[in-house]
């Protein structure tokens, strides 16, 4: 007989969320001080935590400061403490994190370890990739809505699948979301996109001919919503995902088919994941964009999600949850940054 499938745990449980007594472990010690940070393309998300307290959040625009450094330097002074007395340090950062230098993508920056050792001297440091964090707050997170009526609730001890469209595509995996405390990184957004029909094909040939290559995240980012509107427009510059959406919701023809064929290619994406991964733990969506079009996501997306020919059958089994938060890329960090503070 095969072993009985137990429900999966509910969002918020798996990471330890306590902190020391105070820095040397005794009663009555000042309580840590930790620093988590979630740095996008475009904007900077910083929170300050003391103990049990509420996490002190402040949001920079990148464009703004020359680095990261001057962007954290600022946060600390506008939190009254300076970089001496922060006990832990966690990053989530764009791009490949391979080492104590970090080039990120979508912005012209680099983060070196060194760097932020010399900025916050006592404070244990770690670098995280953006979608680790962001897959770890988006599968704690309350709430949500789930996309999928043919499929069961998620499968305790089964992998679990997080992506998300933002300023870029991200995507990270659990094999085990009971166990482990931080999902396995890639760069999947980065791999060819692939059309799913003659419309698609013929967005893949226009931003073929501007781009070059032609990722998932050419299109499913917040600069991809333009691109999908500038080629079903014809103009030569695209607009900001947001401008896109505010006509949308003003009525603007050309912009509703720009989100339509938005989210079909999305649920294209996601239905490709379901397949490679067969996540019984479910397939979790997130980022900015994803949340701004949160009611968008119906019989578009899911029609194209389970549009798998012969593997439909498998793409119906997979739970889809999608998590309408924003923060979710510093509610990770935050949460990660918590489990350093109690080991």
């Amino acid at each position: 007989m095969a072993p009985r499938r137990r429900p999966a745990s509910g969002p918020g449980r798996g990471l330890p969320a306590g902190h020391r007594p105070g820095r040397d472990g005794l009663a009555g010690a000042s309580p840590m001080r930790l620093v988590a940070g979630d740095i996008g393309g475009t904007w900077s998300r910083l929170a300050l935590v003391e103990g049990d307290t509420s996490p002190r959040e402040a949001r920079y625009c990148n464009a703004d400061f020359p680095d990261l450094y001057q962007v954290l330097g600022r946060f600390l002074e506008s939190q009254g403490t300076s970089g001496d007395k922060i006990d832990v340090m966690v990053l989530a950062l764009p791009g490949p994190v391979d080492g104590d230098r970090v080039a990120l993508t979508n912005i012209d920056w680099v983060v070196q370890r060194d760097e932020l050792t010399r900025c916050c001297r006592r404070a244990q440091v770690r670098l995280v990739n953006d979608f680790q964090a962001a897959a770890l707050g988006a599968l704690k997170a309350d709430g949500g809505r789930w996309l999928n009526p043919h499929a069961d609730p998620p499968v305790a001890n089964c992998p679990a699948v997080v992506t998300g469209a933002g300023t870029g595509l991200g995507l990270a995996w659990f094999a085990d979301p009971e166990r482990e405390t931080l999902p396995h990184a890639t760069e999947g957004g980065h791999s060819d996109f692939a059309p799913m029909d003659m419309q698609q094909q013929a967005l893949w040939e226009w931003l073929h001919e501007r781009h070059g290559h032609v990722s998932w995240e050419r299109v499913l980012s917040g600069p991809g919503l333009g691109e999908v509107h500038a080629h079903l427009s014809g103009a030569e510059r695209p607009l900001a995902a947001a401008r896109v959406q505010a006509l949308a919701d003003a009525g603007d023809t050309l912009a509703r088919r720009a989100i339509e064929l938005f989210v079909r290619v999305y649920g294209n994406w996601v239905g490709n994941l379901a397949l490679l991964f067969r996540p019984g733990g479910g397939i979790h969506l997130c980022g900015g964009v994803t949340a701004h079009l949160a009611d968008w996501f119906g019989t578009d997306f899911l029609d194209a999600y389970l549009a798998r020919g012969r593997m439909r059958q498998v793409a119906e089994q997979i739970p889809l949850r999608l998590v309408d938060r924003g923060d979710v890329g510093l509610a990770g960090a935050i949460l990660i940054a918590r489990s350093m503070a109690t080991k």
